[in-house]
């Protein structure tokens, strides 16, 4: 991989394939901040399926076991309602938030043109196949 070393410096070889377009795409601070945070959306969803299953497990067991004591009665219908309550909000903060990332980088991409660039008059198509430089 190394193809020679003179005075220090190493110099590769790069084998490169041209292509036919190249789009740079420059971005804030803020927003790339924003892309490294990622997206808390699957865990709400995550949550909200845990939350549900809860509420669902608890409230079947209301309707289909006689619990005699109050006390057992009332935890059980504490639970089922919390699990549910929980599991709808988490549900509604997965649903508002899991578009942002993506929203973002639509935005980012938003700003090169879409429509197809022309081929400069004065320059050749490259030939066919990878090319190499010495570095």
């Amino acid at each position: 991989m190394v193809a020679n070393q003179s005075e220090g410096s190493v110099q590769l070889r790069i084998v490169r394939g041209p292509l036919d377009s190249l789009s740079l795409y420059e971005i804030t601070d803020y927003e790339l901040e924003l892309l490294e945070e990622g997206s808390p959306s699957s865990t709400f969803l995550n949550f909200a399926i845990f939350f549900f299953s809860i509420g669902a497990s608890f409230c079947t067991t209301l309707f289909t076991v006689p619990i005699a004591s109050i006390y057992v009665f009332t935890v059980f219908v504490i639970l089922t309602v919390v699990g549910v309550f929980a599991s709808i909000v988490l549900f509604v903060l997965w649903r508002r938030t899991r578009s942002r990332t993506k929203d973002l980088c639509k935005k980012i991409r938003a700003r090169v043109p879409t429509a197809p660039i022309g081929e400069p008059k004065d320059t050749q198509p490259p030939p066919p196949g990878p090319t190499e430089s010495g570095g």
